[in-house]
C-alpha cells in the first residue's frame, strides 16, 4: 500500500476503527503520515511521557500496561490515538525482549477493539521478521491491522546535507550517572531519549543516555547499546584514553580537561595545556618535573601520542615498561640502547635535561655512566653532553684509560678542547712543544719514559724575562689591577688567551715569565705597591694541586682534573671581567705553576721518578726543594736558587720526604710547569663606550658665556 492509497483508506468513513501497526520506510514517508494525522486533530500518545525512570528502563509488560492506561484515559476524546516512540524503545532492548515488546503489541491490538489506534514502525529498525512472526495469522493484514507502506512510491525531500541522517538508525550509548558530568556534549535521560526519537525519526547520530547504574549495567539491554559505567571505559570511549598503566585520579582529571576542551581532541587540549609553546621535545622534563600525581601521568600520556616520529623522546616512550614512575630514568639512561644513533638522537636528549635543570638528571647520568663502563668513548662521548661534573670526569677518565684525548671528547668537552688548543701563545717554539706535549699527557694521564728525561734537561729560554719584571711595569699605572692565580703555571695560558677571545675581553699583552725557585708561595711574594689596585687571589689551583677538588674528601683524579679544566671559565675571567668594571686594565699572573706529571712519573707503572739519595741526618721539608748543604756543590739533580739558599729538584724525581699525604699536583721543584708562569694583561679594548651627551640647554649658557666675555 503506497502513502496515498493509506491516508485514503484512513479518510473513508466506513473503515473500521481498530488499533493498527504502520510500517513506515524512513524519509518523507514518516514525516507525511504523523503530518496527516494531527491535521485530522488526532491525539498522540507518547512512550515519552509513559516513561520516566533514569535509573532503569521499564520492560514491555510495564510500558504497554502504561500504553493501555493511557488510551483508557483518552477512549472518552473518541479521538484516534497515535503512539509514537515504538522503534526509540525497541532499539534499547535484546531480541528477546523486542520479541516481548511486539508480543505485548499484538495483545494491545487485540484489546483495542472498536477503537482508531495506530503505532508507527521503521521498516529499517530490524523488527522486520519479528512482525511476520508475531502477526502470522493473515487476519492482521487482511483486516489491515498490520500495514506496510511501499517506499517505493516516496519520493524524498531532504536537502542533501541531510541524507546521510536518514541512513542507518539512532546509535545509543549509556553512561553511569557518575559519569555524565564528563561528558562534552548534552545528555540524555531515557525520557529524553524517547522525545528525540519520536521528533527525530530519522537522525541516526550518537545519543547519550545518562543512567543512575552504580557501575553495573542494565539487564534486558540490546548489545548494540554501548553501556559505559567505568570511568576507564568511558575514558576510551569518550576521549580515545587506552592506557591500563593511568590511576582513576588520572583518568578523572583528563576527562575533566577533556570536556573542558570540547570540540577539541584532548590530545591538542592536553598539548595547549602543557606545552603552550607547541615544541615538547625540548621542555618535556621541564614540564613533567613541574607536574604531579595525575597531571604527571597525564604528561606522559600526551607524550606517547604527540612525540614526533624518529625522536629520541619516541624511542624511550615506546619502550616496554615505561612507566610515569620511571619515565625520567628511562630518558636519561635509555640512551645506552640508542649508542649509535648519537647524531639523532644525543642534541635533543641534551637539551631537554639542560631545559629541565641539569641537576635533576646528575643521578640518572652517573647510572648511564655506570651502564657503559665498558662501551668505547667513540660510542659514549657523544651522550656525556650535558655538562656535569660526573660527565667531565667520565670523560678525563676514559681519556686516561684510552692515552688520548680524542676528537668526540673535544667535542663535548669544550674546556678540554680549550686547554690542548694548539694557537701560539708563548713566543717561543721550544715552549709550545714542551708545553703541548705536556698538556697532552696530562690530559691522558700518563708519562712517558722520553718526556720524563725530557723535562729533567730542559731549562727556561735565555730570553725569557722573570716575572716579577713584566709585573713591575704596571705598578705605577693606576688603573691597573693586579690578580694573582695562585699555583696557575704557563699550561694554562693557552686555555686562558682562547677563552678570553671567545668572551670577547680584550688584551693588550700575553707574556710568559718566571718564577723564582723555588716554585711555592712563600718564595714567590708579589711585589704590588697598592692594595685597593689588587683583585682577591685566587687559590682553586692550589687548593686541587694539595687537597683535590674537595677538601678532607678522596676524589679520583678525573674529578680532580675536570675540576681543574673549570677554573679558569668559572673563576678566572669572571673576576677580570669583574675587575675592568673599576679599572682599565688588570694583570692576571701566577705566583708559581705545579706539575701533574711529577706525581704521574712516581705513580707509572713500572715507576720512572725515584727518589734522590740525601745524608742520613738531614731533614727534608719538601719532595721538590730543600736548604743546600753547607758543604759540596749542587747535585745535577737539583737546581741552586738564585739567593743560593735552596736547591730545587729538575725533572719528576723526589726528595726524600717524611710524612704527608699524596698530593694530585706537586710544585716546588725546577720543571718548566712549576717555574713558568702567566703574565696577561686584559684590557677594555674593543669596548664601545657612548659619548656623553651635552643637554641643549647648557649648550645655550656656554655660548651666552662666551659672548659675554
Amino acid at each position: 500500500m503506497t502513502l496515498s492509497e493509506y491516508c485514503e483508506y484512513i479518510r473513508n468513513p466506513l473503515a473500521e476503527a481498530k488499533a493498527r501497526v504502520v510500517i513506515v520506510p524512513p524519509g518523507e514517508s514518516w514525516t507525511a503520515l504523523r503530518r496527516f494525522y494531527r491535521e485530522r486533530g488526532d491525539v498522540e500518545v507518547r512512550l515519552s511521557d509513559l516513561v520516566r525512570e533514569r535509573a532503569w528502563l521499564p520492560m514491555p509488560d510495564e510500558v504497554f500496561g502504561r500504553v493501555r492506561d493511557a488510551m483508557t484515559a483518552q477512549a472518552k476524546s473518541g479521538k484516534t490515538l497515535v503512539l509514537l516512540g515504538m522503534p526509540g524503545y525497541l532499539a534499547l532492548l535484546t531480541d528477546e525482549n523486542k520479541w516481548a515488546a511486539i508480543v505485548a503489541l499484538r495483545e494491545w491490538l487485540d484489546s483495542a477493539s472498536g477503537q482508531e489506534a495506530v503505532c508507527f514502525f521503521r521498516s529499517d529498525d530490524g523488527t522486520g521478521l519479528i512482525l511476520k512472526d508475531v502477526f502470522a495469522n493473515p487476519r492482521y493484514r487482511q483486516g489491515k491491522q498490520l500495514i506496510e507502506i511501499d517506499a517505493e512510491q516516496v519520493v524524498p525531500q531532504v536537502a542533501p546535507e541531510e541524507a546521510e541522517r536518514i541512513v542507518g538508525r539512532t546509535e545509543v550509548m549509556l553512561v553511569g550517572d557518575d559519569l555524565a558530568c564528563f561528558i562534552p556534549e548534552a545528555c540524555d535521560t531515557f525520557q529524553k531519549y524517547l522525545r528525540y526519537t519520536e521528533e527525530h525519526p530519522n537522525d541516526s547520530s550518537v545519543r547519550r543516555i545518562v543512567v543512575a547504574s552504580e557501575g553495573r549495567e542494565l539487564a534486558g539491554l540490546s548489545a548494540d547499546v554501548r553501556q559505559v559505567v567505568s570511568l576507564r571505559d568511558f575514558a576510551r570511549v569518550f576521549y580515545d584514553v587506552e592506557d591500563a598503566g593511568l590511576s582513576e585520579d588520572a583518568l578523572r582529571w583528563m576527562c575533566e580537561r577533556g570536556k573542558d576542551g570540547a570540540g577539541k581532541t584532548l590530545s591538542v587540549t592536553l598539548k595547549a595545556l602543557f606545552f603552550p609553546e607547541g615544541g615538547v621535545a625540548k621542555p618535556v622534563l621541564r614540564v613533567f618535573d613541574g607536574q604531579k600525581g595525575a597531571e604527571r601521568e597525564s604528561v606522559l600520556w600526551l607524550v606517547r601520542h604527540v612525540a614526533s616520529k624518529r625522536s629520541y623522546l619516541e624511542c624511550v616512550v615506546r619502550q616496554d615498561g615505561v612507566h610515569v614512575g620511571n619515565f625520567r630514568s628511562a630518558y636519561v639512561t635509555g640512551a645506552a640502547e640508542w649508542l649509535d644513533e648519537s647524531v639523532i638522537y644525543a642534541d635533543e636528549r641534551r637539551d631537554a635535561i639542560r631545559e629541565a635543570d641539569v641537576s635533576r638528571s646528575d643521578a640518572d647520568i652517573r647510572q648511564f655512566i655506570s651502564r657503559c663502563v665498558g662501551e668505547s668513548t667513540s660510542r659514549v662521548a657523544p651522550w656525556l653532553n650535558s655538562r656535569t661534573d660526573a660527565e667531565r670526569a667520565e670523560l678525563m677518565r676514559r681519556c686516561s684509560v684510552d692515552g688520548i684525548v680524542s676528537n668526540v671528547v673535544k667535542e663535548v668537552y669544550p674546556e678540554a678542547a680549550m686547554y690542548l688548543n694548539a694557537d701560539l701563545v708563548f713566543g717561543d717554539v721550544a715552549l709550545e712543544e714542551y708545553f703541548m706535549e705536556y698538556r697532552e699527557l696530562k690530559m691522558a694521564g700518563r708519562v712517558t719514559p722520553e718526556f720524563y728525561e725530557r723535562a729533567q734537561r730542559v731549562v727556561p729560554p735565555s730570553s725569557l724575562q722573570s716575572r716579577d719584571a713584566l709585573v713591575q711595569r704596571y705598578t705605577s699605572d693606576n688603573v691597573c689591577a693586579l690578580l694573582v692565580v695562585d699555583a696557575m703555571g704557563a699550561e694554562w695560558l693557552p686555555m686562558l688567551v682562547a677563552m678570553a677571545r671567545q668572551r670577547n675581553i680584550g688584551m693588550d699583552s700575553i707574556a710568559v715569565g718566571e718564577a723564582h725557585l723555588p716554585t711555592s708561595t712563600k718564595f714567590n711574594n708579589i711585589y704590588w705597591p697598592d692594595a685597593k689596585r689588587r683583585l682577591p687571589d685566587i687559590k682553586r689551583f692550589d687548593n686541587i694541586a694539595h687537597n683535590g677538588a674537595e677538601t678532607h674528601e678522596e676524589l679520583r683524579a678525573e674529578e680532580n682534573l675536570a675540576a681543574a679544566l673549570d677554573v679558569i671559565g668559572s673563576e678566572v675571567l669572571p673576576r677580570v671581567a669583574e675587575g675592568l668594571t673599576q679599572f682599565e686594565r688588570v694583570l692576571v699572573t701566577a705566583d708559581h705553576g705545579s706539575s701533574r706529571l711529577a706525581v704521574l712519573a712516581w705513580q707509572y707503572k713500572p715507576r720512572l721518578a725515584r727518589t734522590l739519595a740525601c745524608e742520613a741526618d738531614a731533614e727534608i721539608a719538601d719532595w721538590r726543594y730543600r736548604e743546600r748543604v753547607t758543604q759540596g756543590g749542587c747535585p745535577p739533580e737539583l737546581e741552586e736558587t738564585l739567593d743560593g739558599r735552596h736547591w730545587a729538584v729538575r725533572g719528576y724525581n723526589r726528595l726524600p720526604k717524611k710524612g704527608g699525604g699524596q698530593c694530585f699536583e706537586l710544585h716546588g721543584g725546577a720543571t718548566l710547569e712549576e717555574r713558568l708562569v702567566p703574565v696577561v694583561v686584559f684590557s677594555r679594548t674593543g669596548q664601545f663606550v657612548p659619548k656623553a651627551k651635552t643637554g641643549g640647554k647648557r649648550a645655550q649658557i656656554v655660548q651666552k658665556d662666551d659672548f659675554d666675555l
